[in-house]
Protein backbone atom coordinates (compact mmCIF):
# COMPACT_ATOMS: atom_id res chain seq x y z
CA UNK A 1 0.00 0.00 0.00
CA UNK A 2 2.93 2.69 1.03
CA UNK A 3 3.85 1.93 -2.47
CA UNK A 4 0.81 2.48 -4.14
CA UNK A 5 0.59 5.67 -2.03
CA UNK A 6 4.28 6.67 -3.70
CA UNK A 7 3.25 5.29 -7.05
CA UNK A 8 0.04 7.93 -7.58
CA UNK A 9 2.25 10.64 -6.17
CA UNK A 10 4.66 10.16 -8.96
CA UNK A 11 2.39 9.40 -11.76
CA UNK A 12 0.33 12.80 -10.26
CA UNK A 13 3.60 14.89 -10.34
CA UNK A 14 4.87 13.02 -13.88
CA UNK A 15 1.97 14.13 -15.79
CA UNK A 16 1.43 17.75 -14.10
CA UNK A 17 5.11 18.56 -15.27
CA UNK A 18 3.97 17.13 -18.34
CA UNK A 19 1.10 19.28 -19.07
CA UNK A 20 1.97 22.33 -17.05
CA UNK A 21 -2.03 22.37 -15.72
CA UNK A 22 -3.14 23.74 -12.72
CA UNK A 23 -3.51 21.47 -9.77
CA UNK A 24 -6.81 23.91 -8.31
CA UNK A 25 -10.56 23.10 -8.89
CA UNK A 26 -12.58 26.10 -10.14
CA UNK A 27 -12.68 28.44 -7.68
CA UNK A 28 -15.56 27.83 -4.97
CA UNK A 29 -18.41 30.14 -5.57
CA UNK A 30 -17.73 32.77 -2.52
CA UNK A 31 -13.64 32.88 -2.23
CA UNK A 32 -11.78 33.41 0.56
CA UNK A 33 -10.02 36.42 -1.51
CA UNK A 34 -12.72 39.23 -1.47
CA UNK A 35 -12.86 40.45 -4.80
CA UNK A 36 -12.88 43.90 -6.11
CA UNK A 37 -15.95 45.54 -7.47
CA UNK A 38 -13.86 46.58 -10.86
CA UNK A 39 -11.82 44.43 -12.37
CA UNK A 40 -8.19 45.01 -11.78
CA UNK A 41 -5.60 45.61 -14.49
CA UNK A 42 -5.03 42.52 -16.16
CA UNK A 43 -0.79 42.22 -15.21
CA UNK A 44 0.02 39.14 -17.44
CA UNK A 45 1.09 35.76 -16.29
CA UNK A 46 3.94 34.20 -14.08
CA UNK A 47 4.96 30.90 -14.36
CA UNK A 48 6.14 29.31 -11.04
CA UNK A 49 8.22 26.15 -10.14
CA UNK A 50 8.05 24.24 -7.50
CA UNK A 51 8.97 21.19 -5.70
CA UNK A 52 5.39 19.14 -5.06
CA UNK A 53 5.07 19.64 -1.16
CA UNK A 54 5.74 23.92 -1.71
CA UNK A 55 2.96 24.23 -3.87
CA UNK A 56 -0.42 23.97 -1.67
CA UNK A 57 -0.55 27.07 -0.59
CA UNK A 58 -0.18 28.96 -4.33
CA UNK A 59 -2.91 26.15 -5.46
CA UNK A 60 -5.01 27.60 -3.12
CA UNK A 61 -4.75 30.69 -3.47
CA UNK A 62 -5.15 30.10 -7.24
CA UNK A 63 -8.34 28.50 -6.06
CA UNK A 64 -9.72 31.59 -3.89
CA UNK A 65 -9.22 34.06 -6.38
CA UNK A 66 -6.18 35.54 -4.50
CA UNK A 67 -4.34 36.26 -7.48
CA UNK A 68 -7.13 37.26 -10.01
CA UNK A 69 -8.24 39.76 -7.13
CA UNK A 70 -4.50 41.67 -7.84
CA UNK A 71 -4.87 41.38 -12.39
CA UNK A 72 -2.32 38.14 -11.71
CA UNK A 73 -2.56 34.54 -13.53
CA UNK A 74 0.22 31.71 -11.97
CA UNK A 75 0.81 28.55 -13.92
CA UNK A 76 2.39 26.60 -12.04
CA UNK A 77 4.72 24.05 -12.97
CA UNK A 78 5.82 20.84 -10.32
CA UNK A 79 9.72 20.19 -10.40
CA UNK A 80 11.43 17.23 -9.21
CA UNK A 81 14.27 19.52 -7.45
CA UNK A 82 15.04 23.11 -6.58
CA UNK A 83 17.92 22.76 -8.56
CA UNK A 84 15.76 22.04 -11.53
CA UNK A 85 13.57 24.79 -10.38
CA UNK A 86 16.56 27.44 -10.77
CA UNK A 87 18.44 25.92 -13.73
CA UNK A 88 14.61 27.05 -15.04
CA UNK A 89 15.02 30.79 -13.90
CA UNK A 90 18.16 30.84 -15.36
CA UNK A 91 16.92 29.55 -18.83
CA UNK A 92 14.17 31.77 -18.33
CA UNK A 93 11.88 28.72 -18.68
CA UNK A 94 10.03 30.35 -15.14
CA UNK A 95 9.61 33.37 -13.38
CA UNK A 96 9.39 32.29 -9.63
CA UNK A 97 10.68 29.15 -8.05
CA UNK A 98 10.31 28.22 -4.44
CA UNK A 99 12.93 27.63 -2.65
CA UNK A 100 15.17 28.12 1.12
CA UNK A 101 17.16 31.34 1.50
CA UNK A 102 20.10 28.79 1.71
CA UNK A 103 19.83 27.56 -1.72
CA UNK A 104 19.27 31.46 -3.05
CA UNK A 105 22.21 32.50 -1.03
CA UNK A 106 24.91 30.02 -2.40
CA UNK A 107 23.81 30.31 -5.73
CA UNK A 108 24.41 33.75 -5.07
CA UNK A 109 27.70 33.82 -3.08
CA UNK A 110 29.43 30.78 -4.87
CA UNK A 111 28.12 31.51 -8.30
CA UNK A 112 27.44 34.61 -10.70
CA UNK A 113 23.62 34.32 -10.22
CA UNK A 114 21.75 37.25 -9.26
CA UNK A 115 18.61 35.89 -7.53
CA UNK A 116 16.65 37.78 -5.70
CA UNK A 117 13.26 36.88 -2.83
CA UNK A 118 9.81 38.08 -3.94
CA UNK A 119 7.87 37.34 -0.85
CA UNK A 120 8.15 34.52 1.94
CA UNK A 121 6.62 31.05 2.69
CA UNK A 122 6.56 30.13 5.77
CA UNK A 123 8.72 30.43 8.54
CA UNK A 124 10.03 29.48 12.34
CA UNK A 125 9.67 30.38 15.43
CA UNK A 126 12.01 30.71 18.38
CA UNK A 127 9.97 28.74 20.52
CA UNK A 128 9.30 26.10 17.76
CA UNK A 129 12.84 25.73 16.79
CA UNK A 130 13.61 25.47 20.88
CA UNK A 131 11.24 22.36 21.41
CA UNK A 132 12.71 20.97 18.05
CA UNK A 133 15.68 20.10 20.16
CA UNK A 134 14.16 18.63 22.96
CA UNK A 135 13.57 14.96 23.52
CA UNK A 136 11.35 12.73 23.83
CA UNK A 137 9.66 13.87 20.38
CA UNK A 138 5.74 13.50 20.23
CA UNK A 139 4.96 10.37 18.73
CA UNK A 140 2.72 10.01 15.53
CA UNK A 141 3.38 14.06 14.83
CA UNK A 142 5.67 16.34 13.46
CA UNK A 143 7.43 19.62 15.73
CA UNK A 144 9.02 21.07 12.46
CA UNK A 145 7.50 20.75 8.83
CA UNK A 146 11.41 18.72 8.09
CA UNK A 147 12.76 16.32 10.06
CA UNK A 148 15.26 13.13 9.59
CA UNK A 149 13.41 9.83 9.70
CA UNK A 150 13.92 6.32 10.35
CA UNK A 151 12.10 2.67 9.61
CA UNK A 152 10.47 1.46 12.20
CA UNK A 153 12.71 -0.97 13.58
CA UNK A 154 15.94 1.01 13.05
CA UNK A 155 18.62 0.70 15.20
CA UNK A 156 19.42 4.14 14.78
CA UNK A 157 18.08 6.89 17.79
CA UNK A 158 20.59 9.68 17.77
CA UNK A 159 23.12 11.82 15.52
CA UNK A 160 25.67 9.82 16.84
CA UNK A 161 23.96 6.59 15.34
CA UNK A 162 24.26 7.96 11.83
CA UNK A 163 27.96 7.61 11.60
CA UNK A 164 28.62 4.35 8.72
CA UNK A 165 24.67 5.14 7.78
CA UNK A 166 23.23 6.26 4.28
CA UNK A 167 21.02 9.39 4.97
CA UNK A 168 18.96 10.38 1.81
CA UNK A 169 18.25 14.31 1.44
CA UNK A 170 16.65 16.46 -1.23
CA UNK A 171 19.87 18.46 -1.91
CA UNK A 172 23.60 18.80 -1.51
CA UNK A 173 24.38 21.90 0.57
CA UNK A 174 21.36 22.97 1.63
CA UNK A 175 19.29 23.89 4.94
CA UNK A 176 19.03 20.48 5.50
CA UNK A 177 22.09 19.00 5.36
CA UNK A 178 23.74 21.96 7.38
CA UNK A 179 21.84 20.98 9.78
CA UNK A 180 22.38 17.61 9.87
CA UNK A 181 26.09 17.86 9.84
CA UNK A 182 25.55 20.66 12.93
CA UNK A 183 24.02 17.95 14.82
CA UNK A 184 25.85 15.51 14.08
CA UNK A 185 29.00 18.31 15.35
CA UNK A 186 27.11 19.08 18.82
CA UNK A 187 26.55 15.14 19.20
CA UNK A 188 30.23 14.24 18.83
CA UNK A 189 29.90 12.26 15.53
CA UNK A 190 31.90 12.36 12.32
CA UNK A 191 30.14 13.32 9.47
CA UNK A 192 32.45 12.40 7.02
CA UNK A 193 31.80 8.45 7.95
CA UNK A 194 27.86 9.16 6.82
CA UNK A 195 26.72 8.58 3.32
CA UNK A 196 24.46 11.42 1.88
CA UNK A 197 22.43 10.62 -1.23
CA UNK A 198 19.48 12.65 -2.84
CA UNK A 199 16.15 11.58 -3.38
CA UNK A 200 12.73 13.37 -3.92
CA UNK A 201 10.48 13.16 -0.45
CA UNK A 202 8.41 10.82 -2.77
CA UNK A 203 10.75 8.79 -3.45
CA UNK A 204 11.64 8.74 0.24
CA UNK A 205 8.13 7.01 0.94
CA UNK A 206 9.87 3.90 -1.00
CA UNK A 207 13.57 4.26 0.28
CA UNK A 208 12.94 4.08 3.80
CA UNK A 209 10.72 0.97 3.75
CA UNK A 210 12.82 -1.23 1.72
CA UNK A 211 15.71 -0.30 3.18
CA UNK A 212 17.37 1.29 0.55
CA UNK A 213 18.69 3.78 2.81
CA UNK A 214 18.76 3.99 6.68
CA UNK A 215 16.98 7.25 7.86
CA UNK A 216 15.38 10.05 5.64
CA UNK A 217 15.38 13.79 5.28
CA UNK A 218 11.75 14.25 4.38
CA UNK A 219 9.48 17.35 4.26
CA UNK A 220 5.56 17.23 4.68
CA UNK A 221 3.26 16.01 4.03
CA UNK A 222 5.58 13.03 2.91
CA UNK A 223 7.14 13.09 6.51
CA UNK A 224 4.10 12.92 7.94
CA UNK A 225 3.04 10.07 5.62
CA UNK A 226 6.30 8.32 6.29
CA UNK A 227 5.51 8.44 10.15
CA UNK A 228 1.98 6.98 10.00
CA UNK A 229 3.57 4.18 8.33
CA UNK A 230 6.05 3.15 11.07
CA UNK A 231 8.47 5.96 10.68
CA UNK A 232 10.10 7.17 13.57
CA UNK A 233 11.65 10.77 14.35
CA UNK A 234 15.46 10.99 15.17
CA UNK A 235 15.73 14.60 15.33
CA UNK A 236 15.01 17.82 13.45
CA UNK A 237 18.04 19.36 10.97
CA UNK A 238 16.46 23.07 11.34
CA UNK A 239 16.96 22.94 14.67
CA UNK A 240 20.67 23.21 14.59
CA UNK A 241 20.68 25.66 11.80
CA UNK A 242 17.76 27.80 11.55
CA UNK A 243 17.22 30.43 13.30
CA UNK A 244 13.59 32.61 13.68
CA UNK A 245 12.14 33.81 11.05
CA UNK A 246 12.38 32.47 6.66
CA UNK A 247 12.46 29.00 6.35
CA UNK A 248 10.67 29.06 2.39
CA UNK A 249 10.35 31.71 0.23
CA UNK A 250 9.32 32.64 -3.45
CA UNK A 251 12.50 33.74 -5.29
CA UNK A 252 13.51 35.09 -8.96
CA UNK A 253 16.60 37.05 -10.30
CA UNK A 254 16.79 40.85 -11.36
CA UNK A 255 16.40 40.07 -15.12
CA UNK A 256 13.19 38.16 -14.99
CA UNK A 257 11.86 41.30 -12.01
CA UNK A 258 12.91 43.65 -14.55
CA UNK A 259 10.70 42.96 -17.16
CA UNK A 260 7.74 42.24 -14.52
CA UNK A 261 8.02 44.71 -12.23
CA UNK A 262 4.29 45.42 -11.65
CA UNK A 263 3.76 41.99 -11.74
CA UNK A 264 5.87 40.48 -9.13
CA UNK A 265 4.96 43.58 -6.73
CA UNK A 266 1.03 41.79 -7.35
CA UNK A 267 2.43 38.69 -6.38
CA UNK A 268 4.05 39.83 -3.11
CA UNK A 269 0.90 41.42 -2.54
CA UNK A 270 -1.09 38.59 -2.94
CA UNK A 271 1.39 36.18 -1.34
CA UNK A 272 1.07 37.81 2.04
CA UNK A 273 -2.91 38.02 1.89
CA UNK A 274 -2.61 34.36 0.98
CA UNK A 275 -0.69 33.56 3.82
CA UNK A 276 -2.68 35.95 6.56
CA UNK A 277 -5.85 33.96 5.09
CA UNK A 278 -4.17 30.37 5.74
CA UNK A 279 -2.97 31.21 8.94
CA UNK A 280 -6.78 31.40 9.92
CA UNK A 281 -8.68 27.94 11.58
CA UNK A 282 -11.38 29.19 9.03
CA UNK A 283 -9.86 28.49 5.93
CA UNK A 284 -7.62 24.83 7.58
CA UNK A 285 -10.34 22.60 5.95
CA UNK A 286 -10.07 23.92 2.03
CA UNK A 287 -6.46 24.16 2.48
CA UNK A 288 -5.77 20.01 3.60
CA UNK A 289 -7.99 19.19 0.79
CA UNK A 290 -5.65 21.15 -1.71
CA UNK A 291 -2.60 19.21 0.21
CA UNK A 292 -3.91 15.94 -0.19
CA UNK A 293 -4.98 16.91 -4.07
CA UNK A 294 -1.91 18.49 -4.71
CA UNK A 295 0.56 16.19 -3.50
CA UNK A 296 -1.18 12.72 -3.65
CA UNK A 297 -0.44 11.55 -0.31
CA UNK A 298 -3.68 10.46 1.66
CA UNK A 299 -6.39 12.31 2.80
CA UNK A 300 -5.32 10.77 6.56
CA UNK A 301 -1.82 12.19 6.04
CA UNK A 302 -2.97 15.37 5.16
CA UNK A 303 -5.31 15.87 7.72
CA UNK A 304 -2.69 15.18 10.24
CA UNK A 305 0.06 17.28 8.53
CA UNK A 306 1.63 20.14 10.59
CA UNK A 307 0.71 23.25 9.43
CA UNK A 308 3.37 25.78 9.28
CA UNK A 309 3.12 29.21 10.20
CA UNK A 310 3.07 31.46 6.76
CA UNK A 311 4.79 34.62 6.94
CA UNK A 312 2.55 38.01 6.75
CA UNK A 313 5.63 40.52 6.55
CA UNK A 314 8.30 40.78 3.64
CA UNK A 315 11.59 39.61 4.42
CA UNK A 316 14.35 41.57 6.05
CA UNK A 317 18.19 41.38 6.36
CA UNK A 318 18.08 40.23 9.82
CA UNK A 319 15.99 37.15 8.42
CA UNK A 320 19.06 36.31 6.80
CA UNK A 321 22.24 37.87 8.14
CA UNK A 322 22.77 34.87 10.33
CA UNK A 323 23.11 32.51 7.43
CA UNK A 324 26.87 33.76 5.84
CA UNK A 325 28.91 32.65 8.61
CA UNK A 326 26.99 29.19 9.37
CA UNK A 327 27.69 28.22 6.12
CA UNK A 328 31.27 29.15 5.94
CA UNK A 329 31.46 27.44 9.24
CA UNK A 330 30.99 24.04 7.61
CA UNK A 331 32.55 24.95 3.97
CA UNK A 332 29.47 25.25 2.00
CA UNK A 333 30.34 28.99 1.04
CA UNK A 334 33.41 30.94 0.02
CA UNK A 335 32.70 33.98 -0.64
CA UNK A 336 31.07 36.98 0.69
CA UNK A 337 27.51 37.72 -0.49
CA UNK A 338 25.59 41.00 -0.35
CA UNK A 339 22.43 40.84 1.33
CA UNK A 340 20.49 43.81 0.35
CA UNK A 341 20.12 43.90 -3.65
CA UNK A 342 18.68 40.46 -2.64
CA UNK A 343 14.93 41.61 -1.10
CA UNK A 344 12.64 42.96 -3.44
CA UNK A 345 11.14 46.06 -2.37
Amino acid sequence: MKKLYSAVAAALLLSLVSSGRSFADTATTTPACVQSPTAPNDLGTLTLASQISQLPTVEWGIQQGCFKKYGLTIKTVPVATSQIGMAGLVGGTYDLVVNTPTNLLLANGNGNFSGVFVAPRHGYSAEELDRAKIEPFFPGRLLLQTAMIVGKDSKINTWKDLEQKKVALQSFKSADHAGTLLAMKAAGADSKKTEFVTLTSQQMIDAISRGDVDAVIANDPFATQIVQAGGRVIGYPNAYYAEPGVAVAYVSDTDVIGKHVAAMRAFQHATLEINHLLNLKENEATYRKVIAKVTGVTDEAAAKVRLPVLLEKNLTISDLSYMPSKLKKIGFMRGRVNLTPMLFR
